[in-house]
């Protein structure tokens, strides 16, 4: 057990070696790289980010959106601030000598990487990223370009901006993808289902078939006597569907999987005219704020969040002030 101990030991200093070896000693240096920025971003393909806890993530372009690893499509605002990161970035100041070996040695076991491609097999830019400076007004990136890096770090920024720029490029997949819960033109929707757990009673189900709009209830029976334009406004409402946020590593696995067991609140199931689904199921969130009522009681549960169960792999954050409009009982729609 004692040589197997020292085995892994020796192997994890020999990685750190090797890496801190690749940042300072390695012949493909090539004096100091300062150009960070790129000014046509449009020419941009590909993106690969990895970091040191080992998540990695590739995006990639696919003709007027962009991909996460070549599935689902990514969050427009978050490739926005990426890009506008690519054109604006800047050298603050070259790293002093005395914080030299301190910084390429915490780079060497905790940078992220990122490579850039415009076109090519092979990454036109890397950037090495490591941490913030004290002041947080900047950050400690290394420029690869072509192959060759540069000799030294830099402290890097955007000018105009206050802050530093490491949280723009993380590497779990699940935050780069698009938002998007439903997003529907209502002649695309083929059968809507909503229930409602604590009032079953209320549930319904929203049915276009060949243009013909149908309304069941609970027990799937058919309702005649039910508002035609009220059910097509109802159905509008899937247009524009969004989650907040993934819940990523702030909770623990085991409490993932307790929410997950939980009595849900409600449950939306959509099929489209493609032969697709998607649903969404809604659990209440403990009141963690203590937030109360008019007469000073605190609310059972979170009246602004919810945990949200996403085609049942991504555990979400969702709003009531994005669903309070879709939770509408079977009531609402009849004449």
């Amino acid at each position: 057990m004692k040589g197997n101990k020292f085995l892994i030991i020796l192997l994890i200093v020999l990685a750190c070696a090797a890496t801190y070896f690749y940042f300072t000693k390695s012949n493909n240096t090539l004096g100091e790289l300062k150009d960070f920025a790129i000014e046509d971003t449009a020419k941009i393909n590909k993106i690969f980010i990895a970091d040191a806890k080992g998540e990695k993530v590739t995006l990639t372009r696919d003709k007027s959106f962009w991909k996460v690893d070549g599935d689902r499509k990514a969050r427009p605002e978050s490739i926005d601030v990426l890009m506008n990161t690519f054109y604006r970035i800047a050298i603050k100041y070259p790293v002093a000598k005395a914080a030299h070996n301190n910084v390429v040695r915490d780079m060497a076991t905790q940078a992220t990487k990122v490579e850039i491609y415009m076109g090519s097999e092979k990454p036109n830019k890397v950037y090495y990223i490591g941490g913030n400076t004290q002041d947080n007004l900047g950050t400690y990136m290394l420029l690869e370009n072509n192959g060759k890096k540069s000799s030294i770090p830099f402290v890097t920024h955007i000018p105009g901006f206050s802050g530093y720029l490491t949280t723009r490029f993380f590497a779990n997949p699940l935050q780069w993808r698009d938002a998007e819960i439903f997003k529907y033109n209502p002649n695309e929707i083929k059968k809507l289902t909503v229930t409602f757990f604590e009032k079953p009673n209320e549930s319904f189900s929203i049915q276009n078939i060949e243009g013909k709009l149908s309304l069941l209830d609970s027990e799937n029976k058919n309702i005649q006597n039910f508002n035609e334009d009220r059910v097509k406004q109802y159905l509008e409402m899937y247009d524009n569907v969004y989650y907040e946020m993934v819940v990523l590593d702030e909770l623990k696995q085991e409490q993932k999987d307790s929410i997950l067991k939980l009595n849900p609140y409600f449950k939306i199931e959509i099929q489209d005219i493609y032969g697709k689904s998607k649903n969404i199921m809604a659990f209440h969130m403990n009141n963690y704020r203590k937030t109360v009522d008019d007469q000073g009681n605190p609310f059972p549960y979170d009246i602004d969040r919810m945990y949200g169960y996403l085609n049942n792999e991504s555990l979400i954050y969702i709003q009531f002030h994005t669903f309070d409009k879709l939770m509408l009982p079977k009531d609402t729609f009849l004449k």
